[in-house]
Order: structure tokens, then C-alpha cells, then sequence
């Protein structure tokens, strides 16, 4: 039998070689940190049982020392190990597909997998230990095939742990030895253009993480490049490892890392710390999660989020990136400006038909408001504004005298903003249930209704307490967290 190499008591993979006087030992695969003697027994109860299993499997007496001939060797594998290997082969590469079949990126952070990828290791090594039996091309395709989709669904397994709690260099250790893995073959030959851009995407994050933002920049362009690349190879494929709609959706992530390492290359360029921008993702991971799971919202909706983040990042480095709303306060809430047209009836007898056209301003750090729109129709009011009087009510004008002053500038130096939270469909959305309750008010008098969002607007504000924001301008924004833990969403 073949010496075995320390591995981790916990995931299953192979630690690095402890250096002299050491009693500890890292995982490099899944971070823990393995007691050198522990280790030692884990490795000395697997050798055991890789015996056992070889007394099991094969004849008794019969080694490969006493097998010499490769026919006897050949009948041997044919009659008595193809058939538990086979099996094995099926089992495991059902359970690689199912995870190849899924993305494998960092944002959002993917579930924790509920297994573990230790036995998929140890199964690996049992079918290491018969490799010799297999002396036709055949068979040893079989073997090594199984052996791949066993060591592979480990490392990915690895991986897919070590992203769900943002440890990068972790699932990058992982994802380089399931691309070093893959055979040679052509047939694999877009799993492993697949795992190569994974591997880029995920290279570009460990980057910024070293503050290295120029690398990253360059990573995750030539990632892009790869999907690119991959998705012209997948247009007639039904591989699922390289599904088109998976790796659509991978391609998606990697736009979206594009504009954050271009967001960190600035920050860094002006001075500040890019673990900024990455702790700054980490905390909005879960305010993505949340607007996903309450309003359905596609993995698309990260391209403008990121897109918009990395105008905010150059705004708050000097750029004009931004349009500002001039007043007092050093709390900059952004805001959706909606182009809101409707038609309604007027009249109790004769009733004619009329339009109406206003701007709504939506609050974009939902869910952490409780009126994310500015109650220009005074719904809240218990006493909404008639449509054919809205031109004359004060909010209305004050919202329109607001939009109309903004500038496109950059953040004063000692202020501090929120990003955009959500995107201009949502916020068309927010705007439309607005309408909706408005027309409740109404008595079903508007007729039709349409919502455009025309851009975004940065408004400061000053905290009255820990639940109300407010301005000078004439309105103010209630919160539904305390705004100490809200800031924590701030740069």
C-alpha cells in the first residue's frame, strides 16, 4: 500500500508537511487546525481500514506482490473489482453533477453543504489502493474517472463551505485542485475552462483582500473573458457542467466582482483601506438575501447594484460620479427618482377623464424604512390630496424643487452615504404599490398608471434619534432599525 500523507481530521484533505518540532498542522483546504497527533491516528485508522476494505474486495492471498501476471490481474479486476467500482463510480459522480450543476461562485454566498467532504476523500483513496488492477485502458479509465469525481466533489464541497463564510483563500485552494484534477481527456474539457474562470473570478477577490487591487482589476476582466469564451462553447452543449444557464448566471457574478475590484482600485488609489469595500459587501450579502427572498428579485439585479456601488465608491473619492441634493447634514440617504404618470376620472355625474403627472422619490436602503416613498399624495395623512388638486399640494412642488437642484458632484470629504440598495425595477415597483394604495384612497378613480425610474439622487440628513432621520428640506425618514446598526451600511 502506498504511504498516505497527513490529512485533516476534519475535511479529509491532504494537510501540508508539519515542519520539524510542529505539533500543529492548518488545513489549507477547510481551516482547521489540526493536532499533529490526531492527525498521525487519523491516518494510521485509514490505512486500517483500506486494508479491510482490500480483504473485502479481492481473493485471499491475493496482493499485487502476488499477482504478477497482468492477465490473471485483468480477469481479477473484471470479475471481482469493476463491479463495486462501477457502483462507486455511479454514486459519486451523481453527487459531482449535482453540485456542478449549480453555481459556483462567491456572491451570493452559497449555502453551506450538508455533508461533508471527508468520505468522498476516503473513497478516493480505496479506489487509489486497486489502481494496479487496472492494466487495460479500459479499466484504468474507470479508475481514474472515479477517483476524479470523487476527489472533485470534496474539493468543491470544500469550497462551496469555505465561500458561505466569505473564507476566500480557502475555496481558491480548493477550486485550484479540482481544475488540477481533471483529466486530459477533450471531453472535460469545458469543466475545465468552467473551473478555470471560477478559479479567476475567485483569484481576483483574494486580491483585493491582499489589497492588490490593480491584479484584481485584471483578474476579473480576463474572468469575464472566460465566460465569454465558455459561453460560446456551451451554445450547443447539454453538459450539465456546463449548463449555459449556470454559467450564465456565473458570468453575471463576475461582472458584478469587475465593478467591486474596480470600486476597492479606487478606494486604494485614494488612500483607504479596500477591506472597506469587502466588509462593506459581506454586510449587504444579507440585505440582497432578504430583497431576494421577499421580492423575487433576479441574480442580475447584482450588475447594477455593483455598478451603481462603484459610482458611489467614486463619488466618495473626489469624482462627480454622483448627483447631490445641497443642504445641511453628513448623512447621504440615496434616492430613486420616478417619473409617475396617471390617468384618472373626475366628476360625480358627467365624469371625464384627465391625466396627472408627478415625481416620486423612493428611499433605496429598504428595508430599513418604513415609507420607502415620499408621501408626496399625503396617504399617510388619513386625508390623501385630490388627483386634480396634486399640483397644488406643498410636497409636491418641494419634491420637484429638490430633484430639479441636484448636482452632479462628490461627497463632502467629512460626510458619510449609503449605496444603493436596490435597483430601478424594484424601485418602479415600490412606486407602483404606491399608486395602488393611492387609488384604494381614490375609489378606483385612476385608470392607468406608469412608473420610470430616471435616476438617483443623494439627499443629507441629520439624526434626530435613533430611529428618525431628518433634513432641512421638509421631510424626514422614519427607520425600522436603530440607526447605530444601520450605519454599519454606511462608507
Amino acid at each position: 500500500m502506498e504511504t498516505i500523507a497527513l490529512r485533516c481530521t476534519t475535511c479529509g484533505a491532504p494537510l501540508p508537511k508539519p515542519q520539524p518540532g510542529e505539533e500543529w498542522v492548518k488545513c489549507e483546504y477547510c481551516g482547521f487546525l489540526n493536532k499533529l497527533v490526531d492527525a498521525t491516528k487519523y491516518v494510521e485508522k485509514l490505512k486500517r481500514e483500506l486494508e479491510k476494505w482490500i480483504r473485502e474486495i479481492l481473493p485471499p492471498t491475493t496482493t499485487i506482490s502476488t499477482v504478477a501476471d497482468l492477465a490473471a490481474r485483468h480477469q481479477i479486476f473484471q470479475n471481482i473489482i469493476k463491479p463495486k467500482i462501477t457502483m462507486i463510480k455511479a454514486n459519486v459522480r451523481a453527487k459531482y453533477l449535482q453540485y456542478v450543476s449549480n453555481p459556483l461562485s462567491p456572491y451570493p454566498p452559497p449555502k453551506e453543504p450538508g455533508e461533508d467532504s471527508r468520505g468522498y476523500f476516503e473513497e478516493a483513496l480505496k479506489i487509489q489502493t486497486i489502481r494496479e488492477f487496472a492494466v487495460s485502458e479500459d479499466d484504468a479509465k474507470l479508475v481514474n474517472e472515479t477517483i476524479f469525481f470523487s476527489n472533485t466533489t470534496g474539493y468543491i464541497i470544500n469550497a462551496l463551505k469555505a465561500l458561505s463564510k466569505y473564507d476566500i483563500k480557502s475555496a481558491l485552494k480548493n477550486v485550484e485542485e479540482a481544475l488540477n484534477s481533471i483529466p486530459s481527456e477533450s471531453s472535460y474539457e469545458l469543466v475545465k475552462l468552467r473551473l478555470n474562470a471560477v478559479k479567476t473570478v475567485i483569484s481576483a477577490l483574494t486580491q483585493i483582500y491582499d489589497r492588490n487591487t490593480n491584479a484584481a482589476v485584471s483578474l476579473a476582466k480576463t474572468s469575464i473573458d472566460l465566460y465569454n469564451e465558455l459561453m460560446n462553447k456551451t451554445s450547443s452543449t447539454i453538459l450539465p457542467e456546463a449548463n449555459k444557464g449556470i454559467v450564465e448566471i456565473e458570468k453575471i457574478i463576475a461582472e458584478a466582482i469587475y465593478n467591486i475590484a474596480d470600486a476597492s482600485h479606487r478606494y486604494f488609489t485614494a488612500g483607504k483601506d479596500p477591506l472597506e469595500i469587502m466588509k462593506w459587501i459581506e454586510t449587504y450579502m444579507k440585505v440582497y438575501a432578504w430583497l431576494r427572498e421577499n421580492y423575487g428579485r433576479p441574480i442580475q439585479d447584482l450588475i447594477e447594484i455593483s455598478y451603481n456601488f462603484k459610482k458611489f465608491v467614486y463619488g466618495k473619492t473626489g469624482s462627480p460620479e454622483i448627483s447631490i441634493v445641497e443642504s445641511s447634514g453628513s448623512i447621504y440617504i440615496p434616492f430613486h427618482i420616478i417619473d409617475c404618470r396617471f390617468s384618472y376620472t373626475k366628476g360625480f355625474i358627467f365624469k371625464k377623464g384627465s391625466e396627472s403627472r408627478i415625481t416620486l422619490l423612493v428611499s433605496s436602503i429598504i428595508p430599513y424604512v418604513e415609507n420607502p416613498v415620499i408621501d408626496v399624495l399625503g396617504l399617510e395623512s388619513g386625508v390623501p390630496v385630490k388627483p386634480e388638486k396634486i399640483s397644488e399640494y406643498p410636497i409636491i412642488n418641494l419634491v420637484n424643487n429638490v430633484v430639479s437642484s441636484a448636482k452632479n458632484s462628490s461627497f463632502p470629504g467629512d460626510s458619510r452615504g449609503f449605496p444603493p440598495f436596490i435597483t430601478n425595477v424594484l424601485a418602479e415597483k415600490i412606486a407602483d404599490k404606491y399608486i395602488e394604495k393611492a387609488n384604494a384612497k381614490y375609489r378606483d378613480k385612476i385608470t392607468f398608471a406608469s412608473t420610470k425610474s430616471t435616476g438617483i439622487i443623494y439627499i443629507p440628513f441629520i439624526t434626530r434619534n435613533q430611529r428618525i432621520l431628518n433634513n432641512k428640506l421638509g421631510f424626514d425618514l422614519k427607520l425600522t432599525i436603530d440607526f447605530n446598526n444601520l450605519v454599519k451600511l454606511a462608507l
